[in-house]
């Protein structure tokens, strides 16, 4: 009787339950069926770009496709924007006079802009064509090259080349990276992207990271890409483009990455990326936090902006040119980081705030499994991927190989910040600020032909 009694007043109970008590139910079902919702999204974002875990399988075992050699010559005008950089700006250029292409058929043009040091002078005195320009209110690389190519095209018209390379300030060529690219050129390929190299990697762990991150573009990317036959994505510098693609409606690439919104908008108009591994050029990459952080967070916005810019004429291009390229780059230029990052993180610490003012509305243990397992994976997986790039890329690699080793254990940071670059550039004033280059290495003593400085 008892029993009975007590499960009658655990009915009466249930039934006549203060209203929180449903309410707490329902939220508690609520909760649950959003979770599984967002377990679905990313289960099938994963089938959608499986495909890049098979990159990546490819990019390590696979040789660089290869160009033929040609006979060809084009006449080349060699781009650069700089900015107060007379540190490093006339090591590029020499490179650039040390091809063993014609130099008769290279002419280097230099934007300084808003300089407030020796650029200018420095690069006349080794031979460019220099323009200056001040524009404070459009002070970044997108808009100097548009200034610098108006000047070009009223100079010189832009017929009178027939392609242009672009490089940043802080760059520095292999003897034959210009015979290289010609000859992607020469093979009909008309926007070429090279092999980007790190000049600096063993300074730090911050500058090892961008160097893994660039080889880890190499193989999970540029080279599957270019085995299989398809088109991939500029990275900021060291390509050319057909200067007929240009003549054809001037330059109009200004975002916060122009890269992306140029090799974009190329891709929308059926026109793909070329990847030329044999041309290697080096790089100088960011040696504080500070400065990563908000580099990496302008690339973030510049992303984000880029896709919904861009992202639907790159998706249409994947039915009308019927093209595994505009697959492919979609989901490149999607902000999957961002899109993962507020489901796996964002999702779940709002649902733990709710089930603070909403007591067993909802077991968020599993959850908080899930949020570790989605941090766990994600460093496991850096980890790995990470050393793949560093073993497959090791001959470019200029680092002691225990120290080499070391930096590569640290380098899951790099991709980790995603959460925080990601939100910050939703909601914080994102600019283009210059970056300092100081490293006077020079392409001689990164090849072996001269003696590295102390």
């Amino acid at each position: 009787m008892d029993a009975l009694l007590s499960s009658e007043r655990g009915c009466a109970i249930l039934i006549s339950a203060p209203a929180a008590a449903p309410e707490s139910l329902r939220a508690g079902i609520l909760m649950q069926l959003i979770d599984k919702i967002c377990t679905v999204i990313l289960g099938v974002f994963a089938v959608l770009t499986f495909y890049k875990t098979v990159y990546k399988a490819v990019g390590f075992f696979a040789r660089p496709k290869r160009f033929p050699k040609t006979d060809k010559r084009f006449r080349y005008a060699v781009l650069i924007a700089a900015r107060n950089e007379e540190a490093v700006v006339a090591n590029l250029i020499d490179s650039i006079r040390a091809q063993t292409y014609p130099a008769g058929l290279v002419t280097v043009f230099v934007v300084a802009d808003n300089c407030s040091d020796k650029t200018a002078e420095l690069c006349r005195a080794h031979g460019a064509v220099v323009y200056e320009r001040q524009d404070p209110s459009r002070a970044r690389k997108g808009w100097a090259l548009r200034f610098l190519i108006q000047n070009i095209e009223r100079d010189y018209t832009l017929e009178a080349f027939d392609a242009f390379f672009i490089f940043d300030a802080d760059n520095l060529l292999a003897p034959d990276f210009i015979e290289r690219m010609n000859e992607a050129f020469a093979a009909g390929n008309r926007v070429v992207t090279s092999y980007r190299n790190t000049k600096n990697f063993g300074t730090n762990p911050i500058s090892a990271a961008y160097g893994v991150h660039f080889y880890l573009n190499s193989m999970a990317y540029h080279r599957p890409r270019s085995v299989l036959g398809l088109g991939t994505h500029l990275t900021g510098t060291g390509y050319m483009i057909d200067s007929r693609l240009i003549a054809d409606g001037g330059w109009h690439y200004t975002n916060l990455t122009e890269d992306d919104e140029l090799s974009s908008t190329l891709a929308g108009k059926g026109v793909f990326v070329a990847y030329c591994e044999a041309a290697e050029f080096y790089d100088e990459q960011p040696v504080d936090f500070k400065t990563a952080l908000r580099q990496r967070t302008r690339w973030a916005r510049g992303r984000i902006v880029n896709f919904f810019k861009n992202g639907l004429r790159v998706g249409a291009g994947i039915f009308r040119y019927r093209s595994l390229t505009c697959y492919d780059l979609f989901f490149h230029y999607f902000p999957y980081g961002l899109f993962t990052w507020i489901i796996g993180i964002v999702y779940p610490a709002v649902s733990f705030v709710y089930g603070f003012f909403h007591p067993g509305a909802y077991d968020y243990s599993h959850m908080l499994w899930n949020v570790a397992l989605l941090l766990g994976s994600k460093y496991v997986s850096s980890l790995l991927f990470g050393f793949m790039a560093v073993v497959r890329e090791r001959r470019h690699i200029r680092c002691a190989p225990v120290k080499t080793f070391f930096y590569t254990l640290l380098y899951p940071w790099f991709p980790m910040i995603s959460v925080y670059v990601y939100i910050a550039a939703l909601f914080l004033d994102v600019r283009w600020t210059p970056i300092v280059h100081s490293d006077r290495t020079t392409i001689d003593e990164l090849t072996g032909q001269g003696k590295a400085r102390p």
